[in-house]
């Protein structure tokens, strides 16, 4: 019976520890979740298991887990019936990949092989960084340690060892737990101090920046949240000015003065450059906030812009597409363009792409094959991935580290904006694909590591996801209403005096490497070990 029920509460207590949902299974699943179902599966006590049967109730348990971890995924509006399909294969891939480690660490513990035990924690890190870097862009979301970033504390641990270094703590404390539970020696002490690690760790080093943290250096920043995106929206009717209407009448709320005005990911249509909005029908649109300076006959976005940068003497940050003609070819970028007050355009072009959203994963064979089978999926105009570095310098301005979209998750991106003098984390989002899911919560608790991580404040520019400004402990300072299952976004201005202060973290300095020396000596460690043995028993025959 307590097999049973330590199953269940595995089950109960992993698949809501996500800090979007409840930090408190967040802080319980991650101490004492995966103890419970391994110890469920194998207390090493009769009746004992098959593997067939351990192999099945490991997969049900993780693919129904990831289920509800990628629930935001079937939310099929805009993106189509297929989406089903892929959130199938995806749980399904994960849910193999965990059931194979735990089946591995079954067949340690029955063979009684303790001296590679606490390999396992590394040989997962490697697991996840598969994943994480080479499964076509990287699937950063829901990776095993997050939940131990469900308070301020857990968050700062990965200013030391990152998101590896949160895995690796957590996997290590399920296995110390599942110890205790077999009632082995020392087991608990271990598994107080897996457990207490982070959160100490985390904690001093927070609890110092907070009590030396300043607020001096300020920077006055609105970021415009439109609450509904053109790209999803489709066609209207009248003049192609009507696309700014909106935004131009939220920059009609932003106080002056401002240092920066941000607007989300691809505000409006038509690319950077193209020259499709009539002068007259712009003009009354623009009249109740400023005016054109030259009186073309057909209009650019860039000329909205500058009209506005002109207008609240301060750079303009926006998404855009922008569309190069390389060797004959047109490319089509998600871009982020800056112009300042004296019309100096600087840009950043995406570089982690979004498969299936804005590429085909798979090259030509994949276009093909989705053309083919799926022709109402297959992308009339694929994305490429930029070249520009994400950090842009204006004048007057400190240097921002730009990202589009869920480029934010990646800290060893990020990391490079750091390293080259960035002082800014700036994200400009369209959480709109997936409506009325948990996606924008998923997002933000995924991008905000960044903050701790670096120690960099943010501001997020949303459409309807979670628009917010954050100083470099990950302090909210202001956040707009953002879209849920419940309500729908409203439309705003974020206008805040942000703190600039930043402070040098071991990550930023390090980034991954630590966690992947310590992948590749675990991995090493435990194929020397097997292959040790394997010669040893060909040695005796």
């Amino acid at each position: 019976m307590f097999r049973i029920l330590s199953f269940l509460c595995s089950w109960i207590l992993i698949a809501f520890a996500q800090p979007d949902m409840s930090w408190f299974f967040s802080l319980l699943g991650s101490a004492v979740g995966y103890g419970l179902l391994w110890y469920s599966l194998e207390p090493q006590k009769s009746p004992k298991l098959s593997w067939r049967q351990l192999t099945s109730l490991l997969f049900l348990w993780s693919v129904t887990v990831y289920g509800v971890h990628f629930s935001w995924m079937l939310s099929d509006l805009y993106v189509g019936k297929f989406i089903y399909v892929v959130w199938g294969v995806l749980i399904s891939l994960l849910a193999l990949l965990f059931t194979a480690f735990s089946c591995l660490l079954f067949f340690i513990v029955r063979k009684k092989h303790t001296k590679i035990l606490w390999c396992l924690p590394g040989l997962w890190v490697a697991v996840e960084m598969v994943r994480f870097y080479f499964l076509c862009s990287g699937m950063s979301l829901d990776y095993l340690g997050w939940p131990i970033t469900a308070n301020a504390y857990g968050r700062q641990f990965g200013g030391f060892f990152g998101w590896a270094g949160e895995s690796f703590i957590l996997v290590a404390t399920g296995i110390s737990f599942y110890q205790v539970l077999l009632r082995k020696c020392f087991s608990r002490y271990v598994w107080l101090g897996c457990l207490l690690f982070p959160y100490i760790l985390g904690g001093v080093h927070y609890e110092y920046l907070k009590n030396t943290f300043s607020k001096e250096e300020n920077l006055r920043v609105a970021v415009i949240q439109p609450a509904s995106s053109m790209l999803l929206e489709g066609p209207w009717s009248g003049s192609p000015a009507m696309a700014w209407q909106r935004l131009v009448s939220l920059s009609s709320i932003v106080r002056k003065p401002v240092d920066l005005l941000i607007f989300p990911e691809v505000s409006v249509p038509f690319g950077r450059d193209r020259k499709v909005y009539p002068y007259d029908d712009s003009q009354v649109i623009l009249s109740p906030l400023t005016h054109f300076k030259h009186q073309d006959e057909l209009l650019a976005n860039v000329d909205w812009m500058q009209a506005l940068s002109n207008h609240f003497n301060c750079p303009i940050l926006m998404g855009l597409e922008r569309w190069e003609e390389l060797d004959s070819k047109l490319h089509l970028y998600n871009s982020a363009e800056c112009i300042s007050q004296h019309g100096e355009l600087i840009g950043y072009d995406k570089r982690i792409l979004v498969p299936g959203g804005e590429y085909i994963p798979g090259g030509k064979i994949g276009w093909s094959v989705c053309k083919k089978y799926f022709p109402e999926y297959a992308l009339s105009c694929q994305r490429i991935p930029g070249a520009r570095s994400g950090v842009i310098e204006v004048e007057n301005l400190p240097k921002m580290g730009v990202s589009i979209c869920y480029e934010e998750t990646f800290g060893m991106l990020l990391r490079n904006y750091k390293r080259e003098g960035a002082k800014l984390l700036v994200n400009l989002t369209n959480d709109g694909w997936y409506p009325s899911s948990r996606l924008p919560q998923v997002h933000f608790y995924h991008g905000i590591l960044r903050n701790q991580e670096l120690g960099m404040p943010c501001v997020r520019s949303c459409h309807t996801g979670i628009t917010v400004a954050a100083d470099a402990l990950g302090r909210v300072i202001k956040m707009l209403p953002y879209e849920t299952r419940y309500r729908k976004a409203s439309p705003g201005v974020l206008q805040v005096s942000l703190p600039m202060q930043n402070y040098p973290t071991l990550y930023a300095f390090w980034g991954d490497f630590p966690m992947i020396f310590l992948s590749l000596l675990s991995i090493g460690c435990i194929g020397c070990y097997f292959g040790y043995r394997l010669l040893a028993k060909k040695e005796k025959a």
